[in-house]
């Protein structure tokens, strides 16, 4: 590997290095409001390829950049390759683009804000977009939420609030160096290309709005579809605890039922599914619990929603004890933890509803409550209780949210999901 006096020999400077050439539209997102995104998280490509039309630095080195970069992981440090010339940069380089409203392409996918290439831990290659938090927004809407203007609205606010809760309160990947990933362990942002009209106006009807409490941004936890009810969050997520989320509590979400209408999510709603005891097995034994063949599946314990908060196996070698939401759903592989078993002997057939956590704003929820006329206002003060709209990224101006009145004809309502034995 060549070192990077070397390299410098060999690219033989290319436009010329100028210190001060790092354009403002690329050392700096427009805006006080950034976001660190881990577009690589879970990965660790080998080799990736930026292009477009602006600069690139790594180390004390500064050039233009116009046409297509390939980095690859080398050993112990980084390889760029422009055109034929290729050679060692270090540990990191950096790319963003001559113009700060023009995109930089990843992989042939397009990304506002600035590129920064490391050498990730035990091999391979992590990406971080660094974007504007508005740009960033305005790739994860679209993805997360179905075509309705003021559906749209709601998931931007929250989209906005998860994204400074995790990169302010929770520093969830702050020990891996960037903010937030692009998956459902956090939110799921595409860029530039998953961007729409309709939810940029959205995004930009909501600009700095985020969900506040006690003058912070809030934990906006949301999921798929509830079922009918939300969930406490200290039920779905034993550990946590209440007085820390307050606003975090089981409400109605009758309209989940919204789902029935959603072409390919129907099933979010009421669902079946028919599991195998090897399965349950094998994905027992994986956690290092083994139980032999499994004959029953008995629920301990149920949530005040009732969801399955406890759960036990039977097996012919033994009994495992499933002690959580989570780990319930993991082990017989449902939408959520909300349903009843029937069947045995190896054979369970499994009658739930809805699908994710339950905890927060459920998106099929939201989006009923949309097209039944309430405002993104009304559906947020719904979800999560006791919080305020606030202006300026949370620093700015604030109105008090409240739950509105559920205006549903009888032949509309959903039933609350709560299995037999709970009332």
């Amino acid at each position: 590997m060549m070192r990077a006096g070397l390299m410098l020999r060999k690219l033989g400077v290319l436009v010329g290095w100028v210190a001060g050439m790092w354009v403002s539209g690329v050392g700096e997102c427009a805006g006080d409001q950034v976001i660190r995104v881990g577009l690589t998280y879970g990965q660790a490509p080998g080799s990736v390829a930026i292009s477009g039309k602006g600069d690139w630095r790594a180390r004390k080195f500064r050039e233009k950049l116009d046409g297509t970069a390939r980095i690859t992981a080398g050993r112990g440090e980084l390889v760029l390759e422009i055109e034929d010339r290729h050679g060692g940069v270090g540990p990191w380089i950096e790319f963003g683009a001559a113009d700060e409203r023009k995109a930089l392409k990843l992989d042939g996918r397009r990304y506002l804000g600035r590129l920064r290439v490391e050498l990730a831990d035990g091999g391979g290659l992590k990406v971080i977009n660094t974007v504007g938090v508005e740009d960033y927004v305005r790739g994860v809407v679209p993805n997360e939420m179905f075509a309705h203007s003021e559906a749209f609205k709601v998931q931007a606010v929250v989209a906005r609030t998860y994204a400074l809760y995790v990169r302010d309160i929770e520093k969830k990947h702050e020990a891996e160096g960037f903010d937030i990933c692009t998956t459902g362990h956090c939110q799921v942002y595409r860029g530039v290309d998953s961007q729409m009209e309709s939810s940029d106006r959205a995004v930009r009807a909501t600009e700095g709005e985020v969900l506040t409490y006690g003058g912070r941004p809030i934990f906006s936890a949301y999921h798929a579809n509830a079922g009918g009810m939300t969930q406490w969050v200290d039920e779905a997520w034993p550990g946590s605890v209440r007085r820390d989320f307050p606003y975090l509590r089981a409400v109605a979400s009758p309209y989940d039922a919204e789902a029935r209408k959603l072409r390919g999510y129907e099933w979010c709603y009421r669902w079946k599914r028919r599991v195998k005891g090897r399965e349950i097995e094998e994905r027992l034994r994986a956690r290092g619990k083994r139980v032999g063949d499994v004959r029953a599946l008995l629920v301990r314990k149920r949530t005040s929603t009732g969801r399955v908060g406890e759960m036990e196996v039977v097996g012919t070698k033994g009994r495992a004890r499933l002690g959580t939401p989570a780990e319930v759903k993991r082990a017989v592989r449902t939408p959520s933890a909300n349903f009843e078993v029937a069947g045995g002997g190896g054979r369970f057939e499994l009658t739930g509803w809805g699908r994710g956590h339950g905890v927060g704003m459920s998106q099929h929820g939201a989006l009923g409550m949309a097209k039944a006329g309430y405002k993104y206002q009304d559906i947020l003060g719904h979800f999560y209780w006791g919080v305020s709209l606030t202006e300026g990224y949370g620093g700015s101006r604030s109105r008090a949210l409240r739950a509105p009145e559920l205006r549903m004809k009888k032949a509309e309502v959903a039933p609350i999901m709560v299995p037999k034995g709970r009332s």
